[in-house]
């Protein structure tokens, strides 16, 4: 007998069935008579602990019960699990980003944010939310991320003032770099920018790139957040282009100065924040991404992330203070990529860039 996604999601969170493993509500049994139940997908660490705070508080005036499955091997994961079992997926309330967003969108597996529920949504800046072909509002972002051109500036105590001068032969072999999977490409664009182009004219980037590639400028090309952290603490590469999680880990331990404010560049922006899937129960979902959107909560969902708050009045971790944009200063400083375009040529640019850069950087 096939069972129906409401019928699924409820036995699963009221522990018989598969939802029973701790892999889906970390053990807990929810009681039978909740009015209703979520179940959410969010990241581990940081990002699970204060959003089970955050849900503590819901919690005092809603009654909706909340069971949390963790992201598995990248939040783009989830979309191969929920492509396999649509429409019965037992999802209700997905944590990602914006280039899964973007997927999710195209696949039609999302409701649109209803504003009369959602109020917290007005305050946020319309270019952090997502939307569909017809213009309606499918996310509700939580955190603005990004990456950014940096150093540690007790090994380059005079810094630089544009991308162009890491050309100079006092950079050689002092840049940390991303493969073009990382980021999803978003290093490509930045070099592309500098020489005019975008992501859409990337031709400029991949010029500027075999440039410092072949003047030796490019020290370590890494894979991981892991591996930018441990390689920016050795203290042989001075300048990186990464995200805000390694350029937050790296200052914790090391004097870092973000150069997102160049005239001839960008800070590149991204949101993570909450989407509903469709057939999901849409008040109680919706109930609770508002309540995520608060601007409290968002001020202490963002202080430990290394991210800074879509709410305009939620003050950012003073660690971050520079690193992200008022409201008036996104349309000079912000770049918002397109990542649909971006993850269509991803698999181009990596080849790529095994085939022309990565020889480059050997003989550099």
């Amino acid at each position: 007998m096939s069972m129906t996604r409401r019928a699924f999601n409820r036995a699963a969170l009221n522990g018989t069935g598969l939802a029973a493993t701790s892999a889906l509500t970390g053990g807990l049994i929810l009681p039978a008579n909740a009015a209703e139940r979520l179940l959410v997908v969010q990241w581990g660490a940081n990002w699970i602990e204060v959003s089970k705070q955050i849900t503590a508080d819901f919690n005092k005036t809603n009654d909706t019960q909340i069971a949390w499955e963790l992201h598995s091997g990248g939040s783009a994961a989830v979309i191969a699990k929920i492509k396999a079992v649509w429409p019965n997926t037992q999802y209700n309330v997905l944590s990602v980003w914006d280039p899964v967003f973007r997927t999710l969108i195209k696949e039609d597996w999302l409701v649109p944010i209803d504003e009369s529920i959602v109020t917290n949504l007005a305050t946020i800046p319309d270019q952090f939310i997502q939307k569909n072909d017809k213009g309606q509002k499918m996310t509700v972002p939580l955190s603005t991320a990004g990456a950014f051109w940096g150093y540690r500036e007790d090994l380059l105590p005079g810094g630089f003032d544009s991308v162009e001068d890491l050309l100079r032969p006092e950079f050689k072999g002092k840049l940390c770099v991303p493969y073009p999977i990382n980021l999803t490409g978003l290093f490509i664009v930045s070099c592309a920018i500098q020489r005019g182009g975008s992501e859409k004219n990337a031709e400029p980037g991949w010029e500027f790139i075999k440039e410092l590639a072949s003047k030796g400028q490019i020290g370590e090309i890494c894979t991981s957040n892991s591996e930018y952290i441990n390689a920016m603490a050795t203290g042989q590469y001075s300048v990186g282009f990464w995200n805000n999680g390694g350029w937050f880990a790296t200052a914790k331990n090391f004097p870092v100065k973000l150069k997102n404010r160049m005239p001839d560049n960008k800070g590149f922006l991204y949101n993570e924040g909450f989407c509903v899937l469709k057939g999901s129960p849409e008040k109680a979902a919706f109930e609770f991404a508002n309540f995520f959107a608060e601007p409290k909560m968002n001020e202490l969902y963002n202080i430990n992330l290394g991210s800074g708050p879509t709410q305009p009045s939620a003050k950012t971790n003073p660690m971050l203070v520079d690193w992200y944009y008022k409201p008036d200063e996104l349309a000079k400083y912000a770049y918002f990529a397109d990542f649909a375009y971006l993850s269509s040529v991803m698999n181009e640019w990596n080849a790529r860039w095994e085939r022309e850069i990565v020889p480059l950087v050997r003989r550099g």
